[in-house]
């Protein structure tokens, strides 16, 4: 039931306490004195003669918009929606002024799904009263889950909405911050709410949040474990523990965390997925265990959802039109699938296909805002439960749903599970089997999986030329050239990772040592955003040491702007690539800066990833096999530096013209693919 505060209200409404005399009769009271007969019943919670009394003051008068008001409230509080909408309604068409009416019709709606109408109420309600601080916090919270934190933060500032000394406004105030990635500041706020409330365990947990945010995982695990000290059953603090863990590298722990939270709750599908992601890069999974863990997770969002079995999208047999591919992802903007979309798309024939964006993140940046001149329609659905987003894509009759995101960050893979279009897939931005049933079909290449491995899928393979990726060539505000072999002017070779702390395992660091120890003069960068915090620095030394590398030879780096990253390769002779997780973007855009990279290709379509963009790249012969090999190539490809400076001098005009940076190429295999599996579902006929 709706959850009004009712003292609040009363307080407003109740005109006085005490029943007037002559009870009886309509025509013996005014509409005025039947409201406050009906407020004294209110304030004594008899709603059925507080429901007869402001009858009787509308029979006396007809406009006297409180008593229709303070009727819809009471009808509200009995569970007659319907009639309660209609007395609201009539209260404000008399009195358009009534604030507290407007508010009761803002909860309707936003207890009916309609958030629109909701905010469009309570903003009417805010215009009437600006200091009805329940209002406008009620509205806040509403912007903030319809994906629009910024402005949820604008109307927190025009007024009241929470004491701003509790707790409750800086929680409140940091989730917004936290929303919009602005985690610096969402970390301060926390803290500050936690100085108020020591051991409440939502603020922790979105410290916590922040914390890993900023990329300071292992403060992060402190604050988690705080949560856990008080609250030891807490699924949300094993849940994101893990997930710190898990971006510092420390696989083994991250597991053990993911699985006690899913002791604590089967059903925290959260926790399963970013368990899934873990397992897809663990060199102890095999694929055929991956999949049972994924076909897990499949059933689970199958059982919830109810699908769909027949589709509105025309047949193309009939009538001649484009495919509508709707394309479902939370990372439209500056990230991986972006980069890699980008080029695409943007070369994708629209007499053949129509791009459809299915947006689920409130983040937006210039590349969301050149995205959208691409799609011909862009929907946000960060805050669309999964059955109205199933019903909109259904809606929007799409022949084929792409999902971008697999078991990462802010995915909607549920949604596909209620099948809202005829034909499913999976591409881009994962690099295993989703397990969910419901999708058809998984674009990959012949490098990245063989053709006898198509049992390690629930879906089916669908093989394009060449490559699975294809990047935009990097956008960047100051021109970069590639540079000249910094090894010539150094007198030494520098090695470099630019990846997440995650892919960096302990197998990956004593291959790096064996290298390094062959090597003498050699040194190592290592650049990634956890290296700004001291105590991560401190853990990587730790780890460093253990795998017997030379501190003094290693350079630790920090995040930086994207610009000054991509400038960084020009003091950079070769990229190691980790393992069984190598670098995707990175690794093209490595090459782009005419920095090659040595890769060891794995048994799985992420562990050949690294494979198959240097093979488009005509650099098959920086791909090794096994460890020993991996160090031999390495060793081998520094020692003739004229061979590896004309390389750099001449990588960026190969790679442009290869399949990886070939966007037009690209589109044109996308569209055959996408029309072929149209074809085999008798062309999206519902």
């Amino acid at each position: 039931m709706l959850k009004w505060l009712t003292a609040q209200f009363q307080k407003r409404r109740s005109d006085q306490r005490a029943l007037l005399p002559n009870a009886d009769g309509a025509n013996c009271l005014s509409s005025e004195q039947w409201r406050k007969k009906g407020n004294a019943f209110l304030s004594d919670d008899n709603l059925p003669e507080a429901e007869r009394c402001y009858r009787n003051g509308i029979q006396t008068d007809p406009d006297d918009a409180i008593c229709y008001s303070n009727l819809g409230y009471v009808l509200l509080q009995t569970g007659r929606s319907d009639d309660a909408e209609r007395m609201l309604g009539y209260a404000v068409e008399r009195n358009p002024a009534d604030f507290d009416a407007y508010y009761l019709l803002g909860n309707l709606a936003r207890e009916r799904g309609d958030n629109l109408r909701a905010i469009a109420c309570f903003r009417t309600s805010l215009r009437n009263n600006p200091d009805f601080d329940f209002c406008r916090r009620d509205l806040c919270i509403l912007l903030a889950q319809t994906g629009q934190p910024h402005e949820a933060r604008t109307v927190m500032d025009q007024g009241p909405a929470f004491d701003t000394d509790s707790a409750d406004y800086y929680l409140f105030k940091g989730n917004m911050h936290l929303a919009t990635a602005e985690y610096d500041s969402a970390v301060t706020l926390f803290k500050t709410a936690k100085e108020l409330k020591p051991r409440d365990a939502t603020i922790l947990i979105n410290l916590g949040a922040a914390q890993i945010g900023q990329r300071d995982v292992l403060t992060a695990v402190e604050t988690y474990r705080e949560v856990l000290e008080f609250e030891p059953s807490n699924v949300q603090a094993h849940a994101n523990m893990a997930a710190a863990f898990q971006l510092n590298g420390q696989l083994d722990l991250a597991v053990q965390s993911y699985r006690q939270a899913l002791r604590v709750n089967p059903q925290y599908l959260y926790a399963q997925q970013n368990l899934l992601y873990v397992l897809s890069h663990t060199l102890n999974c095999s694929p055929l265990e991956y999949l049972a863990e994924a076909q897990n997770y499949g059933e689970k969002v199958s059982a919830i959802a109810k699908p769909y079995t027949q589709w509105l999208c025309a047949s193309r047999a009939s009538v001649a039109r484009p495919l509508r591919i709707g394309f479902v992802s939370g990372d439209f903007r500056m990230h991986p699938v972006g980069y890699f979309l980008e080029n695409i798309l943007a070369h994708v024939d629209s007499a053949k296909i129509t791009c459809v964006a299915y947006s689920n993140t409130v983040i937006e940046d210039v590349l969301s805002t050149r995205l959208k001149t691409i799609f011909s329609e862009w929907n946000k659905v960060a805050a669309v439960p999964d059955k109205e987003l199933a019903q909109q894509i259904h809606s929007d009759g799409i022949d084929i749903l792409v999902d971008l995101a697999g078991h990462t960050g802010n995915n909607r893979l549920s949604v596909f599970a209620w099948r809202p279009a005829p034909v499913q897939v999976s591409w881009l931005g994962y690099w295993a089997s989703t397990g969910v049933a419901e999708v058809n079909y998984i674009l990959v290449d012949e490098v990245s999986v063989h053709k006898d491995e198509t049992q390690c899928y629930s879906e089916s393979p669908w093989y394009l030329p060449h490559t699975r990726l294809c990047l935009s060539p990097p956008t960047t505000a100051a021109t970069l050239i590639c540079t000249a072999l910094p090894a010539r002017q150094k007198g030494y070779i520098t090695f470099a990772s630019f990846q997440t702390l995650s892919k960096i395992n302990d197998a990956t660091l004593a291959v790096w040592s064996q290298i390094l120890s062959r090597l003498p003069t050699a040194r190592l960068r290592l650049q990634s955003v956890p290296l700004r915090y001291p105590i991560n620095v401190a853990d990587m030394n730790r780890r460093l040491a253990l795998a017997n590398i030379d501190l003094h030879r290693v350079d630790l780096v920090g995040g930086t702007s994207r610009d000054e990253y991509l400038a960084a390769y020009g003091g950079v002779d070769v990229v190691l690539d980790t393992f069984p997780f190598p670098g995707g973007t990175t690794t093209a855009e490595a090459l782009w800066m005419g920095v090659p990279t040595v890769t060891l290709a794995g048994n799985t379509l992420l562990g050949r990833q690294g494979k198959s963009m240097l093979c488009c790249a005509g650099l098959s012969d920086w791909v090794a096999t096994d460890e020993r090999g991996y160090v031999q190539l390495a060793v081998d490809k520094v020692g003739d530096l004229h061979h590896l400076a004309q390389l750099r001098a001449s990588l960026r005009a190969t790679v442009m013209a290869s399949p990886l940076f070939d966007g037009a190429g690209f589109a044109k295999s996308l569209e055959a693919a996408l029309e072929g599996m149209a074809k085999v579902t008798g062309n999206g006929a519902g």
